[in-house]
């Protein structure tokens, strides 16, 4: 099978936690590496980034920006990102195409209905989440999400955001879970757990830094012994002046001395952090998944967050973290003091929360979309 996988507005290979890098380019990342073990998988990105192939997984760049260029500006390039495409490649080789967030979505639409290649699609975000609800954009993604053979949704959550937000029949729609690499997120016995918080993410304000940092404050009147890194980057138009305000903030709160932001990292780098730390603090506004919250489960990190969307279908109070309606929950701070202060305890949320993320499998998300491509041929 000839698999084209569709990354408009990032390369999956690009750094995480900056720009636009994020979820969307594990997921990309790994499901074409799986994919690539028994079929010939190519991956393509506007994003200016190195091309490689590595035995039956090829990646190009049509080298269209730079990856810190704003998304309103990357939108200008799709019609020249889908004549290059149909330039570069022979596209009646491939037998299906797999889109990934609704740029990539237009793109898949027009190639499929030219070439005749069925196509699925990912949104990995959605319009309805953001303030002012984007009409613009609400509009393209239904436009795709009505083109698209099948479209898959990665919690519970998203399938019902979908079926009812976008008037999507439900039939169309295929809930198929991401994964996790557990050859890199696992616990590491040589390191030893200390009093660290993370909050990882890309600073930009629906990942919601600053309510994590007003909580911060607040839990230092009970509990001082602690201290929090926030990974990532600054992302986005205002991400730069919001990643200010944060410093302000932090200095403004006498917390100097608990809160450090250490910018985007590798990979590696985060799964020694998360091996170090007791605790996960969530706190974006929306999410159709959270793979960083089933990252820190694999390195047994119990997740805090206010999230009430696809989070609940991950996080079990008092099992593997605690979910609330906000910071201000005083069960919130009896579960946090008590991992810190109980080791019986900490050792039995922290097994939990491995335990938990166990059902997360890239190999199994691989499976599932091969057969969703096979019904399709």
């Amino acid at each position: 099978m000839n698999i084209l996988q569709i990354s408009y507005h990032t390369s999956p290979y690009s750094s995480l936690g900056i720009n636009d890098g994020g979820g969307l380019n594990v997921y990309v990342e790994q499901i074409s590496k799986h994919l690539s073990s028994k079929h010939n998988v190519t991956v393509v990105t506007a994003e200016k980034a190195e091309n490689f192939k590595n035995k039956n997984l090829e990646f190009y760049s049509l080298n269209l920006f730079e990856p810190d260029l704003p998304m309103d500006d990357k939108e200008l390039h799709l019609i020249e990102f889908q004549k290059k495409l149909e330039e570069t490649f022979e596209l009646n080789n491939f037998d299906v195409i797999h889109s990934h967030y609704w740029l990539s979505g237009l793109v898949a639409k027009d190639i499929s209905s030219k070439f005749n290649i069925p196509f699925i699609f990912t949104s990995h975000s959605l319009g309805v989440f953001l303030e002012g609800y984007n009409n613009e954009r609400t509009d393209c993604e239904k436009i795709v999400m009505t083109s698209s053979h099948f479209i898959t949704a990665s919690t519970n959550y998203e399938n019902i955001l979908l079926s009812e937000s976008y008037k999507i029949d439900k039939k169309k729609i295929k809930l198929i879970k991401p994964g996790v690499d557990e050859s890199l997120f696992s616990p590491d016995p040589n390191l030893s757990k200390e009093n660290i918080f993370l909050s990882i993410g890309r600073i930009q304000k629906q990942k919601r830094q600053l309510e994590a940092i007003e909580f911060l404050s607040s839990f230092r009147e009970i509990e001082n012994d602690f201290k929090c890194y926030f990974v990532g980057g600054p992302s986005g138009t205002s991400g730069d002046d919001y990643f200010v305000e944060l410093k302000e903030i932090v200095k403004e709160l006498d917390l100097e001395s608990h809160v450090e932001f250490l910018g985007n990292l590798p990979q590696s780098k985060i799964r020694e952090l998360l091996n170090r730390s007791k605790l996960l603090i969530h706190t974006s506004e929306y999410e159709t998944f959270g793979l960083v919250a089933i990252e820190a489960h694999s390195v047994g990190v119990p997740v805090i967050s206010i999230n009430q969307g696809s989070l609940k279908e991950i996080i079990d109070n008092n099992i593997n973290g605690y979910i609330a309606e906000s910071f201000n929950d005083p069960y919130l701070n009896e579960f946090i003091l008590k991992i810190l202060n109980d080791d019986k305890y900490a050792d039995y949320i922290s097994k939990s929360a491995i335990n938990s993320a166990k059902k997360y499998d890239w190999k199994n998300t691989t499976k599932e979309l091969i057969n969703l491509y096979e019904s399709l041929i």
